[in-house]
This record gives structure tokens, C-alpha cells and sequence, in this order.
């Protein structure tokens, strides 16, 4: 009786070491900073974009978190807590007033603007376990909308204005979570046809 217990035991413990697939990655994702030789706009418009990608990583069932370290420093610290990691390796971002209207009465002006924000950046998805460069994405989006852009107060001889860049932050937003909602079912796609 000891010797088929003992039997199964082993038996049981060889079939589940051959059941665990080593070759199958998980679901964890880690978001890489942007390097350092971004900075300003271009980094603010990463960060956007970082954040958006891990929202939409999450609400598609990856386990997405903010590495807090750049490629380069996961790169020489060789601790790996993801099975793949996701970089914005280049973002750009531009926009301007393609036309508008003044509309005024009295003492008071509107300026009504066609606002058009446009977004690209570079998205690496690599290895988690190796680091190497898996998949290269590169992204863009625009966005456009009508919108108040300035507001003047005068008086005959004496006009002030003041700019309103809301809307055309608002139109980055939007544009910069468009790119991170497409590398995500990029990234999605990925893993899927793995």
C-alpha cells in the first residue's frame, strides 16, 4: 500500500510538472517611462498616452501597471516583473485653428475657431522575459472640433483678448487616447494570434 501511494505521488507530481506551459506568457503588462531626452510637450504627451494605454490594457483583461522605469533601466536591472513590457518610444504632437468666425455684440467678442489636434507616437512592445523588441507601432490620430478659442472685451478704440486653449487640450486628449485605445488592440492582437 505505501509503494502504490508512494507511486501515484510521483505520478502525480510528473503530470503536473509536464501540464505548466513554459512557453505560454501571461497577461501582466508593464508600461515603460519615456526616456529621458524627451521632455515638455513631448513628454506630457507620452504620459497621456501611458496612461490612456494602461486604462485600455486593463478594460481589456491585461494585467497593465506603470513599470516607474525606463527601458534602459529595466535593461540593466535585470529583474523582470511582466510578461511583456510597453514603451512610447516617440510621441509628436501639433495643432492649430484651420479658420473661425468673430462673433461680437456690444462690448464683448467671441472668436469660434475650427480647433484640429494631431497625434503620432512610436509604440514598442517588447519580451518581458528576454527584452527583446517583439512588435514596433506607429500611431496617429486627429481630432477636430468647433470651439470658442479667444474672448474680447472693449470699447471703441480699445480691445482685449484672452486665448482659451481648453478645447484644443481637450482635442489632444481625445486624440492621444485614440492612439493608446489602437496600441492596445494592437498589443491585444498580438498575444492573441501568439
Amino acid at each position: 500500500m505505501k509503494r502504490a501511494s508512494l507511486l501515484l505521488a510521483v505520478l502525480l507530481a510528473a503530470g503536473s510538472a509536464l501540464a505548466l506551459d513554459t512557453t505560454h506568457r501571461g497577461n501582466r503588462v508593464g508600461i515603460l517611462l519615456t526616456p529621458a531626452r524627451y521632455e515638455g510637450a513631448d513628454e506630457r504627451m507620452a504620459s497621456a498616452i501611458r496612461k490612456y494605454l494602461r486604462e485600455e490594457l486593463q478594460k481589456g483583461g491585461f494585467d497593465a501597471f506603470d513599470a516607474k522605469a525606463t527601458y534602459d533601466d529595466l535593461n540593466r536591472n535585470a529583474d523582470s516583473a511582466a510578461d511583456y513590457y510597453v514603451e512610447i518610444a516617440a510621441s509628436d504632437a501639433s495643432s492649430g485653428s484651420q479658420g473661425g468666425v468673430g462673433l461680437g455684440a456690444g462690448a464683448v467678442a467671441v472668436d469660434v475657431s475650427l480647433v484640429v489636434a494631431h497625434v503620432a507616437a512610436e509604440i514598442r512592445l517588447y519580451d518581458g522575459r528576454s527584452l527583446e523588441l517583439i512588435r514596433r507601432f506607429e500611431l496617429e490620430h486627429s481630432k477636430r472640433g468647433l470651439a470658442p478659442s479667444s474672448i474680447g472685451v472693449g470699447v471703441p478704440g480699445l480691445i482685449g483678448w484672452v486665448s482659451l486653449p481648453v478645447m484644443e487640450i481637450a482635442q489632444f486628449k481625445r486624440a492621444a487616447h485614440d492612439v493608446a485605445r489602437d496600441a492596445a488592440a494592437r498589443i491585444a492582437e498580438y498575444k492573441q494570434a501568439e
